[in-house]
């Protein structure tokens, strides 16, 4: 079964100008990424770096998985996304090439860690 590790840093999910340069401040972050399609610019980064006039959503936690997942594997993400989606926690996948974390709500991280744990994965804390 797969392991997951509760990173410790709160993260915020922000959208940026996407004229604008990236924010120097978004590489100290210990974990960011970013997604960019013809309307908008987004980044996940630790939410203490985010300045208050980037729009944002804030109090979001990361679970890691603590694997390094092959590209051609299927359902990986239907194992734990079912588990969540039963105990009612919304849920979005951040997928790098070597492995897949998940972004919680941190009102609903006991809950999940709770529900990741009764579908048989570990969770380290």
């Amino acid at each position: 079964m797969l392991q997951f590790e509760v990173l410790p840093k709160r993260f915020a999910v922000c959208q940026l100008e996407m004229t604008k340069p990236l924010p120097n401040w978004l590489f100290s972050s210990s974990f960011y990424t970013l997604s960019k399609t013809a309307n908008e610019l987004s980044v996940v980064c630790e939410e203490d770096l985010v300045q208050d006039e980037i729009v944002k959503s804030v109090g979001w936690r990361l679970l890691k998985i603590n694997a390094v997942l092959d590209l051609s594997l299927t359902g990986i993400t239907a194992q734990f996304s079912t588990a969540l989606a039963k105990a009612g926690v919304n849920l979005s996948v951040i997928a790098t090439y070597n492995t897949d974390y998940i972004l919680v709500e941190e009102a609903k991280l006991t809950t999940a860690i709770e529900a990741l744990r009764g579908a048989g994965f570990e969770v380290i804390e």
